[in-house]
């Protein structure tokens, strides 16, 4: 039986930049995947690629979703030129209530780039919302929408071109540890590994890592016909944003409803009733398409990246919610450090599974 220095459980986008970083420093990378395609949830994401405001009151993880921001502009940079576009750049307007404007006034008056500005600036930008008086609005002009599964699909041909063992169809059904590695069973067959790293999003917990805080968050939104590109991305509790192949994206709903991936009639009402408000003339734009995916969420309500505990050759990198997109590459950049030099320090430490779930913990 061949055995590879890595076995990534999960081919998301998480997974293919993991297994990316790992296979430039040479080491031998086995991904299985349970999926006929790569990446089932990264393909459903909506795309927003913007740190979310609601992180402010957590300074790591908001700086960390940050600093993963410029490392996604790194990826586009260097992928699209061989790949096709995966992406577009908008301002976004995000619709604060007052009192959490007033809440968070000092950081986000330092934010980078971005301003308060006044209705009639954004009714000049976008004639067509319909903005509430009583919100503040702040601008960034460094709005990003991503479509995950073109976005997927340059990383992966970029992993089979650094040598990246990728298996398709290949459901992981049991993890075992032995002091000489790991071996996962598959209806394919056996397969050996130094390590094994759980990338699997939502489907990381369960039967493969009993007790990890891993669950699913079904998110539904809605892509609505159009005839001009929305010239911005508008936020509140939920948005209006530009589809990387033309159209309104109207997103995204936020529901514990376990692994059920249907879109339902009360969702899709919702996001409907949203829109028409938001932007009256998309309230004879047509329904392009329906889409629900599972987001990766945690009990924590931070990523989990490191050893999980009371294993000693299996990681997890997973729980990234609704920032997969938008953090990835980052997560990769250090959870490979971490692996191949024991360089923990990008990883905030309280991403750490054996640091957040268990007292005294150590990485």
């Amino acid at each position: 039986m061949r055995t590879h220095d890595y076995l990534l459980v999960g081919g998301g986008i998480v997974g293919a930049c993991l297994a990316e970083e790992l296979a430039r420093t040479g080491a031998s990378v086995l991904v299985l995947d349970a999926g006929p395609a790569p990446g089932h949830a990264t393909r459903q994401a909506a795309g927003v690629a913007v740190p979310s405001l609601r992180y402010l009151g957590r300074p790591a993880l908001y700086d960390w979703l940050c600093a993963g921001r410029d490392r996604l502009e790194h990826d586009i940079a260097r992928l699209e030129p061989g790949h096709g576009a995966f992406s577009v750049a908008r301002p976004i307007v995000r619709a604060l209530k007052p009192a959490d404007a007033d809440a968070h006034a000092e950081r986000l008056d330092r934010l980078p780039a971005t301003r308060w500005a006044a209705l009639p600036e954004l009714a000049s930008l976008a004639p067509g919302l319909k903005l509430p008086e009583e919100r503040r609005y702040l601008l960034d002009p460094r709005g990003l929408m991503i479509d995950g599964g073109r976005y997927l699909e340059a990383v992966h041909r970029s992993c089979l071109s650094a040598g990246v063992d990728w298996r398709q169809d290949t459901e992981v059904r049991d993890l075992t540890e032995s002091p000489e590695g790991v071996t996962a069973g598959t209806p394919r067959g056996t397969f050996a590994a130094d390590r094994a790293v759980l990338t699997a999003g939502a489907w990381a917990g369960g039967r493969l890592a009993p007790g990890l805080p891993v669950r699913p968050l079904r998110g539904q939104l809605v892509v609505l016909d159009t005839p001009a590109e929305l010239p911005l991305i508008f936020s509140s509790a939920l948005y209006l944003a530009p589809g990387i192949g033309g159209g309104v994206i109207v997103g995204a709903t936020e529901e514990d409803a376990g692994f059920d991936e249907r879109c339902t009639a009360g969702g899709i009402a919702g996001l409907l009733r949203f829109a028409a408000s938001a932007a009256p003339a998309l309230a004879s734009a047509a329904p392009r398409e329906l889409r629900a995916g599972l987001r990766p969420a945690t009990t924590t309500g931070t990523p989990l990246i490191g050893r999980i505990p009371g294993r000693d050759r299996t990681y997890v990198a997973a729980g990234h919610a609704g920032h997969g997109l938008l953090s990835a590459r980052l997560t990769a950049e250090g959870l490979a450090g971490a692996l191949t030099a024991d360089r923990w320090d990008p990883i905030p430490e309280e991403f750490c599974p054996s640091v957040t779930l268990t007292a005294g913990g150590t990485r």
